[in-house]
């Protein structure tokens, strides 16, 4: 149960359902108890002489002066009026643990009092001890009463009180033989705020009817905020933001509802609203640090960018984020934020690149857009602008140029260079997938003027630096569909996959042993050709350029594999590569 709907039920004076019966005054009540002998071995004129004197202090006073002297005589004379005189003056000063005890005695001493006394020895009992969290002094309390009574009130207080005891088929039971024409108004409305209590867990839906009962009767703010628990429960987000709202506009500065008001938010596709309550709950309480990251990702999702960038980096500084969890945790969390900050804060990307294949020939099956061979320089740079991307979708507009080399040398041959410009679309959130096109512009005679169309879907694990492991696991996937549709028509399948382990060799340091395999089918009009390659890899990593709140913007690779031919295609190659990623 959340602490805000038990926040409900901490003194009896919450539960407005019925007046409760007193006996007298606690004056009287004590004045009353003179006329009882102690039965103690101390003289009852001593006793009688005690009583007097708190009597005097407690008109003097009040409850908080004398309620010692009471517990004194109490425990003295073991009488049960004079464990109730005490208990009450606890039940004065707020001090619900004394109150509940005091009560549990005079229970103790129960053959002392006639039936109305022990009604309200019990009953006081019931709600004290819950009141202090001691559920089944409270169950009995309210179990004997109902016993002595029979009253549905009665009845209904002893069915809650199992439930609270951890006996939800006790609760459950009791509430089944309880006459419901027999409570009305506030008492009616806990009786179907019980029935959905007790089958919450295993029927949330039908718990959220009861209550929505419970609310028409009597509509209480924690009322709707555990409906609003329950619709969660059952899938009905959109019901269960509307009934944290209605429980918000009563009680504004909540934290527990604020909170489940921003989930829900989240959960339903509102990420300004989340951004928002997820703000109100900071100024409230600062010393929220998770709640800055939950808020970073809220104005993630809402597309305020520079305003997630700023909650990132204020909950990577505060020092309460370092607390409470162990180092490797903390570690991978701070730097999972300061990679949001980075990636964040950046809108271009780019990289270069230079290659070597030993054997490489000009009619090697090869990607359409990368030249007659693998052995060749080149770059890429790209800008994703601001008003063309949501949250991890969007365009992005590139530019690129490369140059072969010579067949059988290093020698680059400037006829070959080859120019782009192009604009890529990625349309699903949670997927690398990409649509392209592509202007190709011949910068030699050896080079193509030509539009390129394609797809293209990614996936990868461990790609990125780990700061809490000394080794993790590392897998790429890449396949791309390319379409020239100028003469000559050009159609290309290509696959490639990579599986190994990287291993830390310093602070941003890896080398990644690696096996790999890469196929390719393509059909240039002239000739359709295809190959199947596998084989080892390794590969040396470098990540740098970072600061305090940000992740390192900057990676260099050094590549090398050694390929060997499946089926038709019978050849054996080493393969270089150096990449820079800025």
């Amino acid at each position: 149960m959340s602490l805000y709907y038990n926040q409900g039920w901490i003194t009896p004076a919450k539960y407005n359902l019925r007046p409760r019966l007193l006996l007298a005054s606690t004056a009287s009540l004590t004045a009353l108890s003179f006329a009882v002998s102690a039965g103690a071995d101390e003289d009852p004129r001593s006793i009688d002489q005690h009583r007097a004197d708190a009597r005097g202090l407690l008109e003097q006073a009040g409850c908080e002066t004398a309620l010692p002297t009471l517990n004194t005589i109490a425990s003295s004379g073991q009488q049960a009026l004079d464990y109730i005189a005490a208990a009450e003056c606890a039940v004065e000063t707020g001090d619900v643990s004394q109150a509940s005890e005091a009560f549990w005695q005079a229970v103790i001493y129960r053959h002392q009092l006639d039936e109305a006394q022990r009604i309200y020895v019990y009953r006081s009992l019931g709600y004290q001890a819950e009141a202090a969290g001691e559920f089944s002094r409270s169950a009995i309390g309210w179990s004997e009463a109902a016993g002595i009574t029979g009253d549905p009130f009665d009845e209904l207080m002893a069915a809650r009180a199992a439930r609270l005891d951890g006996r939800p088929q006790s609760g459950a039971a009791r509430l089944q033989q309880i006459d419901v024409t027999g409570i009305t108004g506030p008492d009616l409305a806990l009786y179907f705020e019980e029935r959905a209590l007790v089958m919450a867990e295993t029927q949330p839906d039908a718990a959220a009817m009861y209550l929505a009962r419970s609310i028409e009767i009597e509509d209480r703010p924690y009322r709707r905020f555990q409906r609003g628990l329950f619709l969660q429960q059952a899938g009905e987000e959109r019901a269960a933001l509307v009934e944290f709202s209605r429980a918000l506009e009563d009680d504004p500065r909540n934290v527990d509802v604020l909170l489940s008001t921003a989930y829900a938010a989240q959960h339903v596709g509102d990420a300004d609203l989340a951004a928002d309550l997820f703000q109100r709950v900071l100024v409230i309480d600062p010393a929220r640090s998770t709640v800055r990251e939950e808020l970073g990702y809220a104005l993630m999702q809402a597309d305020r960018e520079q305003e997630a960038a700023v909650s990132f980096r204020a909950a990577i500084l505060d020092p309460s984020l370092r607390d409470g969890e162990a180092a490797d945790a903390r570690d991978q969390r701070i730097y999972r934020l300061r990679r949001q900050v980075e990636q964040l804060e950046r809108s271009t990307y780019g990289f270069i690149f230079a290659s070597y294949r030993d054997g490489s020939a000009p009619n090697s099956v090869n990607l359409p857009e990368t030249g007659p061979n693998e052995t060749q320089a080149g770059g890429e740079f790209g800008w994703r602008p601001d008003a063309f991307n949501a949250q991890n979708t969007g365009l992005t507009l590139f530019g690129r140029g490369y140059v072969s080399a010579d067949p059988g040398s290093i020698t680059l041959n400037d006829s070959t260079l080859q120019l782009g410009l192009g604009a890529r679309w990625k349309p699903l959130a949670g997927h690398d997938f990409y649509l392209s096109g592509e202007r190709m512009i011949a910068g030699g005679d050896q080079a193509r003027d030509a539009w390129l169309l394609r797809a293209s879907y990614g996936w990868a694990d461990g790609l990125d630096w780990n700061p809490s492991q000394t080794g993790w696991n590392y897998t790429t996937v890449f396949a791309d569909l390319a379409y020239i549709p100028d003469d000559p028509e050009f159609l290309s399948a290509y696959a490639s996959i990579r599986q190994g382990r990287r291993l830390r060799t310093g602070e941003r340091w890896t080398v990644t042993p690696y096996v790999t395999g890469v196929a390719q089918w393509s059909d240039d009009t002239f000739q359709t050709r295809e190959r199947l390659e596998l084989g080892p890899g390794v590969v040396f990593s470098l990540w740098f350029d970072e600061s305090e709140t940000s992740a390192p913007s900057q990676r260099l690779d050094l590549e090398m594999e050694y390929r060997f031919g499946v089926g038709d295609t019978d050849d054996q190659a080493f393969i270089t590569r150096a990449v820079w990623h800025f």
